[in-house]
């Protein structure tokens, strides 16, 4: 499995788009964004130098997994940032590693950008996150969901 930046993969940007639409399907429709509207915010991502910016885990060439850095994630939270956001592994490739390395990989990322703390917030993963090291920030309500907001120190 390799890690690589969506920049050199946008032709993945379509399967990225289904599989954020499916998985996070009430979290846009409360936002009032449509398939496409979230096909645009992928290809936004299409960066390797600047936030926002998404990376692809590869298996043989083929897209298995994704994840972004953001500046915002939360429209209720804007004064946290940048953001871990979008991990996301096909399901029959879960529980090999591939999110943890994707989450290590932006992390360091974003720690090359110079960034000193990112945040991520998550309905139900915050043990996968606390294993990866990020320490809880605040329990909250987000778009009707129960949500976690996460943190972790990047650089002293």
């Amino acid at each position: 499995m390799e890690i690589a930046f969506l920049k050199q993969h946008t032709d993945s940007i379509p399967l990225i788009a289904k599989w954020y639409y499916r998985e996070w399907k009430a979290i846009y429709v409360a936002s009032g964004m449509s398939f496409e509207d979230v096909k645009r915010s992928i290809e936004d991502r299409a960066n390797t130098d600047r936030i926002p910016l998404a990376v692809v885990a590869l298996d043989g060439g083929r897209v298995i997994g994704t994840g972004c850095l953001k500046v915002h994630d939360m429209d209720t939270r804007t004064e946290l940032t940048p953001w871990l956001a979008g991990i996301y592994v096909e399901l029959n490739q879960r529980g090999k590693g591939v999110g943890s390395k994707l989450v290590i990989t932006l992390e360091g990322i974003a720690k090359n950008l110079g960034t000193q703390r990112l945040y991520l917030y998550t309905p139900q993963s915050v043990g996968f996150y606390t294993r990866l090291g990020w320490a809880e920030y605040e329990r909250t309500t987000y778009k009707g969901q129960g949500v976690t907001i996460m943190e972790k120190k990047l650089l002293s």
